[in-house]
C-alpha cells in the first residue's frame, strides 16, 4: 500500500507541474503553438532523463523524481522560445529562417552558461554520503540527465519546430487586429504581440512605472534594495535545524519496553490490551505484535520487548479534525495508563530500522552514558533522563538499563570453612556440581560422543532458602550446609552490558516532536552539562539524526564555497568583466533570502532537503541575472546609453526572466502543498525554490537596472578620471562588445 501510495505521490506532482508550467507559457506567449513547441520539450526532456536512469540503474521512484521541478529543466527552452518569438515579431522584411538563428545565436551563449551553472549548482548534491546521499544522489543523476537533454533539445528541436510551424504575416494580414481564439491559435506574429498579450500588457503597466522611479533615483533604490535582502538575510538564525522532516509511511511502529525481568506469561497479557487500544480507533486498520526477538533471531531482546505494526486508512477517510500527531499523543496516554512505567516508543515501519541503524538503540535519537562503571553508568543515565524530561520537544524518552537482571551471589566465608576443615575450592566444587552441573563421564554413540552431566533436581536448587541446605563433607565425614559455610544473598546485576568502540555504556533514547533537532538538543546539552557531573573517565556520546546532520553541514560548508568559486568563473567567463560578473552573483543572496522566509512563514525548518533548494536556486538566479547583464551589455556594445540600455534591457528581459522564475515556481507547486505519502522528504525543497523564485521574480526586477546604472556610471567616472576628460569613451564598452 506503501508502494502505490509514494507512486500516485510522484505522478500528481509530475502531471500537475508539468500542466502548470504549460499554462504559465500560454498565458505570457499568448500563443498556443509556441506554447506547444516549449511545452514538447518537458516530456522528451523526461524521455532522455528515463533512458540514462536505466542506463546508471537509477530506480524511478519518489528520491529520483519527486522533486524535479520541469520549470527549472525546460528554462532553456523557454528563454530559447521566447526569444524567437520576440524575433518573429519584429517588423522587418528577414524571412523566417533568418530571425529564427539571429534569435539562437543573441541568446545561445548565456544559455549556454546559464545551463552549465545549474548543472555545476547542483555539484553538492553529488558529494553527499550517508542517508543523505541516498536520499539526493538519485534525483542529482536525474536533474543532471533531464537539464542535459532540454538544453540540446532547446538548441535543435526548438529552432526547427519554430521554423515549421510559424510564418511572417502578408502584408494585409499584419493590420488585422485579432483577439481571443484567433489571437491564440495563430500561425504568425505581429510587431505588437506582446502588447496584444492581455496578461503582459497588465504586467507592463504595473512593471513601467516602477521602474522608471527606480532609474529615476538609483543610488536610493540601490541602497533600499540592499537594506531590504540584510533584514531578510537576518531571518537565518530564527530557522530551526534538523537533519530531514519525517516521512510519512502511513503507519505506525509502536515499541513497548517493560522491566527486564517480566516473563513471556505476563508480557503476553499487555500485548493483549495494547492490541484492544490500538484497535480501538477507526483510523487503525490491522495491528501485528510481536513478543522477544524476531523468528529470524537477528535481533537481541528478550520478553520485555514488545513491538507493534499498526496500517492507517488513508488520511482522507479520517474523520475531520483528527491528524497523526493527535493520534499519537492520544495512544501514547491511554498505553502508558495501561502500563505505567514502561518505556514507549512511537516510530514507523522503515524509519525505525533507519533510526536504530543511526542511533545504535532501539529508539530515533540517544545520548550514551560511556565509563568503565556499569552501575555508575546507570545512575548518571537516571540523571540524565530527569534533566532531559525537562526539555521541551524530548518525546519517548527512555533508559536502557544494564542492571536489572536478579542473581544469587554465593561468597564462602573463609573463617568458618577453616574452622570446619574445609577448603574454599571444595565448596566452589560442590556450589558448580549441584547449580551448575558437573561433567561426570562419556557417552559415546557410534562416532558421537556426549559429555554426560549431573546436578541437583530443580525444587533442590530453586531459591536462596533450598540452596542453603546444600551439605559440603568435611574431612571427618560430617556434612556441613553450605548456608553455615559462605554467604548466600540475591542482588541487582548486569542484564546486558552494551557497548561502544571497546566501552562499557548506558544508552538514553528519545525523540524529537513539536521542535527541531538543532535546539532541542542544543538545550539538553547546556542543561546535562549544568545538571550532570560527569567523573573523569565518563563522557557523553550522542548519536542518532544530530551526528548525519553534522556530518552532512560539515561536507556542504566545503563543497558550497567551492561550488560558487567555480559558477563565479563561469559567470565572469561569459559577462567577461568583473563588475559584471558582481552583479550578476549578487541574485543569489537575494534568491537565498527568499527561500528562508518561505520556510519562516511555512513553519518548516532548515533540512538537508531545504539545502538542496537553497543550492537549487543558486543556478536559477544566476541565469535570470546572466540573462538581463549579457544583454545590458550587447545593447551598451552598439551604441546605447547606459540609462537607455539598462532601461531596454529590463523591458525586453521582463518577460523570459518572469517566465523562467514562474515555471520554476510552478513546477514544484504541487510537490510543496502535497500531504500525500513520502512527500514530505523533498517538501522543504520545493518551499525554498518557490519562495526563492518569488523573490526573484520581484526584487531584482527592481534593484538589477539601476545597479547597472549605478556601476557603469562609477567606470565612466572611474575612466575619466585616470585618461583625463579628453579620453575616448570608456574601454568598458568594447569588453562588453565581446558578449
Amino acid at each position: 500500500m506503501a508502494t502505490s501510495s509514494t507512486t500516485h505521490t510522484v505522478i500528481e506532482n509530475l502531471l500537475v507541474g508539468m500542466g502548470l508550467v504549460a499554462l504559465v507559457l500560454i498565458l505570457f506567449l499568448g500563443n498556443l503553438r509556441a506554447a506547444l513547441i516549449t511545452a514538447v520539450n518537458i516530456p522528451l526532456a523526461l524521455l532522455v532523463a528515463f533512458i540514462g536512469m536505466v542506463l546508471t540503474g537509477t530506480p524511478a521512484n519518489l528520491l529520483s523524481l519527486g522533486a524535479v521541478d520541469f520549470g527549472i529543466v525546460v528554462d532553456s527552452t523557454v528563454i530559447m522560445m521566447e526569444n524567437i518569438f520576440r524575433h518573429l515579431g519584429e517588423p522587418g522584411a528577414k524571412p523566417v529562417s533568418t530571425r529564427i538563428r539571429d534569435a539562437v545565436s543573441e541568446v545561445g551563449r548565456p544559455m549556454a552558461f546559464s545551463t552549465v551553472i545549474i548543472a555545476v549548482a547542483f555539484l553538492p548534491l553529488f558529494t553527499l554520503t550517508g542517508v543523505s546521499g541516498v536520499i539526493f544522489a538519485p534525483m542529482s543523476h536525474t536533474y543532471a540527465l533531464a537539464i542535459g537533454g532540454a538544453i540540446v533539445l532547446a538548441l535543435t528541436l526548438t529552432p526547427v519546430l519554430a521554423a515549421r510551424l510559424f510564418r511572417l504575416p502578408s502584408p494585409g494580414e499584419g493590420q488585422r487586429r485579432r483577439s481571443g481564439i484567433a489571437l491564440l491559435l495563430q500561425s504568425h506574429i505581429d510587431a505588437d504581440e506582446e502588447e496584444r498579450n492581455p496578461v503582459m500588457r497588465f504586467l507592463h503597466r504595473l512593471y513601467q512605472p516602477v521602474l522608471g522611479a527606480a532609474l529615476r533615483r538609483p543610488k536610493r533604490t540601490v541602497l533600499l534594495s540592499f537594506a531590504f535582502v540584510a533584514a531578510m538575510a537576518a531571518l537565518f538564525p530564527f530557522l530551526g535545524s534538523e537533519f530531514m522532516p519525517k516521512l510519512e509511511e502511513g503507519n505506525f511502529w509502536i515499541r513497548a519496553t517493560l522491566p527486564t525481568s517480566v516473563s513471556l506469561e505476563e508480557s503476553t497479557q499487555h500485548v493483549g490490551r495494547i492490541r484492544q487500544i490500538l484497535l480501538s480507533h477507526p483510523e487503525v486498520v490491522t495491528v501485528t505484535s510481536q513478543v522477544g526477538r524476531p523468528d529470524d533471531g537477528t535481533d537481541v531482546a528478550g520478553f520485555h520487548n514488545l513491538e507493534f505494526f499498526a496500517p492507517l486508512k488513508p488520511f482522507g477517510e479520517w474523520p475531520r479534525g483528527v491528524t497523526k500527531e493527535k493520534l499519537t499523543a492520544e495512544l501514547q496516554k491511554e498505553i502508558e495508563g495501561e502500563l505505567p512505567g514502561a518505556i514507549l516508543n512511537f516510530s514507523q515501519y522503515l524509519s525505525d530500522n533507519v533510526e536504530e541503524a543511526l542511533s545504535g538503540v532501539k529508539g530515533e535519537n540517544s545520548v550514551k552514558v560511556s565509563g568503565p562503571d556499569i552501575k555508575k553508568n546507570d545512575e548518571l543515565a537516571d540523571a540524565v533522563v530527569a534533566t532531559m524530561g525537562k526539555v521541551k520537544g524530548v518525546e519517548d524518552l527512555g533508559l536502557f538499563r544494564s542492571m536489572g537482571q536478579p542473581s544469587v551471589k554465593i561468597v564462602p566465608d573463609r573463617t568458618q570453612c577453616q574452622r570446619y576443615g574445609i577448603n574454599t575450592g571444595d565448596v566452589a566444587a560442590v556450589i558448580q556440581a549441584a547449580i551448575g552441573g558437573q561433567a561426570v563421564t562419556q557417552v559415546f554413540e557410534g562416532e558421537k560422543n556426549f559429555a554426560l552431566t549431573v546436578r541437583w533436581l530443580p525444587q533442590y536448587r530453586a531459591n536462596p532458602r533450598d540452596l542453603r541446605s546444600i551439605t559440603v563433607a568435611s574431612p571427618d565425614g560430617s556434612q556441613i550446609p553450605l548456608g553455615q559455610l559462605a554467604r548466600i544473598t540475591t542482588e541487582d546485576s548486569p542484564a546486558v552490558i552494551y557497548r561502544e568502540d571497546g566501552a562499557r555504556l548506558t544508552p538514553v533514547k528519545f525523540s524529537v516532536r513539536g521542535r527541531d533537532l538543532a535546539s532541542t538538543i542544543g538545550d539538553a546539552r547546556g542543561r546535562i552539562a549544568d545538571a550532570v557531573r560527569l567523573p573523569p573517565e565518563t563522557h557523553l556520546l550522542w548519536s542518532g539524526q544530530i551526528n548525519e546532520l553534522r556530518e552532512a553541514q560539515a561536507r556542504l560548508a566545503v563543497i558550497v564555497p567551492l561550488t560558487l568559486l567555480l559558477i563565479g568563473f563561469l559567470v565572469y567567463s561569459a559577462v567577461r568583466h568583473w563588475l559584471a560578473t558582481i552583479i550578476v552573483l549578487i541574485e543569489i543572496p537575494v534568491a537565498c533570502t527568499g527561500g528562508a522566509l518561505a520556510l519562516l512563514l511555512t513553519g518548516e525548518n532548515l533540512s538537508i532537503s531545504a539545502a538542496m533548494g537553497f543550492i537549487s536556486i543558486f543556478g536559477i538566479a544566476v541565469q535570470d541575472a546572466l540573462l538581463l547583464v549579457t544583454y545590458f551589455q550587447q545593447l551598451f556594445a552598439r551604441g546605447r546609453s547606459i540609462e537607455e540600455a539598462a532601461r531596454e534591457a529590463a523591458e525586453k528581459r521582463f518577460r523570459p526572466v518572469l517566465m523562467t522564475t514562474l515555471v520554476a515556481t510552478l513546477g514544484l507547486l504541487p510537490a510543496a502543498l502535497s500531504h500525500g505519502i513520502g512527500a514530505q522528504t523533498q517538501k522543504p525543497l520545493a518551499i525554498v525554490v518557490i519562495g526563492g523564485c518569488l523573490m526573484l521574480a520581484v526584487l531584482p526586477r527592481i534593484m538589477q537596472p539601476p545597479l547597472l546604472l549605478v556601476a557603469w556610471r562609477w567606470l565612466q567616472r572611474r575612466h575619466l578620471r585616470t585618461a583625463g576628460p579628453e579620453a575616448e569613451p570608456p574601454e568598458e564598452r568594447a569588453v562588453s562588445s565581446g558578449t
